[in-house]
């Protein structure tokens, strides 16, 4: 755990960063992360969360490693020294404690030694005709604007030209995803970018048409998760752990391609492909079951 800053006032918003690393050699798996709602333990009120950042790294020992970065904006009511107890993860059957912190709380700066301010008296005051037009004119105007957009819509809309019934062409049949996915699949295995030295470009192609069908084929927006978000979402999806391991460790590989820059084997370049081919056929195989 870390604090963007050490010290604050009284009510100052500060940002706590709680990181956790995990080496994708050591097998899958995912942390368990503290629910924490509205509070932190050691007296904090958490005043927003972050999106959760997931960045693929080299480890010191050249391992490729999965950093996930979770934020609090958080704040204190209470002065003096506040205690940041350890944050607690779980690992399969094990508990991981981070680092504790110490959160220095100031008071505002006081007033005049012996002075204590009193209220102010209410006044009252009179608009002139000049500052109440000055006032609502921004109001009129934007009124006036929006009434001028409305009746510019409308008659576009009456003096519209309506295309015959005839000249209406029905679009396509949109084709099933898992065509799509076998087809592109097995062009990027024929092309062998890699052979060419596009390692970077064969992975990313690959997991674009993964993403792509796993997207239309749960509907479920996986082009805008990362690989630890999409992770979370698997739980609320109709699909088997078996499944859910081999999609989670094809995108894991080629996360690692694209932001650890790391090299495979020669043989990872095809089995990556051969692999996502055996996700599509088997996760089509399980829709058109159910559907019987």
């Amino acid at each position: 755990m870390a604090l963007d800053t050490t010290t604050i006032a009284i009510g100052e918003p500060t940002v706590l960063r709680v990181i956790a690393d995990r080496d994708v050699t050591a097998g899958t798996g995912s942390f368990d992360w503290p629910e924490w709602q509205d509070t932190i333990p050691g007296g904090l009120e958490i005043l927003n969360t972050f999106v959760a950042d997931t960045t693929a790294i080299e480890g010191v020992n050249g391992n490729p490693i999965i950093r996930v970065e979770r934020a609090f904006q958080i704040t204190a009511w209470d002065s003096g020294y506040l205690a940041i107890p350890p944050a607690l993860l779980v690992w399969g059957a094990d508990t991981v404690a981070s680092n504790p912190l110490l959160l220095n709380v100031l008071l505002a700066a006081p007033g005049e030694p012996g002075q204590i301010a009193g209220h102010a008296d209410i006044r009252r005051v009179q608009w002139t005709w000049q500052e109440r037009l000055q006032r609502w004119l921004p109001w009129f105007l934007a009124v006036a604007v929006i009434i001028g957009g409305i009746l510019f819509i409308v008659r576009r809309w009456r003096n519209r030209s309506v295309p015959a019934v005839e000249d209406v062409v029905p679009p396509p049949p949109l084709e099933p995803a898992h065509i799509v996915a076998l087809r592109e699949l097995d062009r990027i295995g024929k092309e062998s970018a890699w052979k060419r030295g596009q390692v970077k470009a064969h992975h990313a192609a690959v997991s674009e048409v993964l993403r792509t069908y796993f997207e239309r084929r749960y509907n479920y927006p996986a082009m805008e998760r990362s690989t630890d978000e999409l992770r979370s979402g698997l739980g609320h999806l109709p699909i088997r752990t078996q499944e859910k391991e081999l999609i989670l460790e094809l995108l894991q590989l080629t996360d690692l391609v694209k932001f650890a820059k790391w090299s495979p084997l020669p043989a990872d370049h095809q089995r990556i492909v051969d692999k996502g081919i055996q996700f599509v056929e088997i996760t089509t195989v399980a829709s058109e079951n159910a559907e019987g």
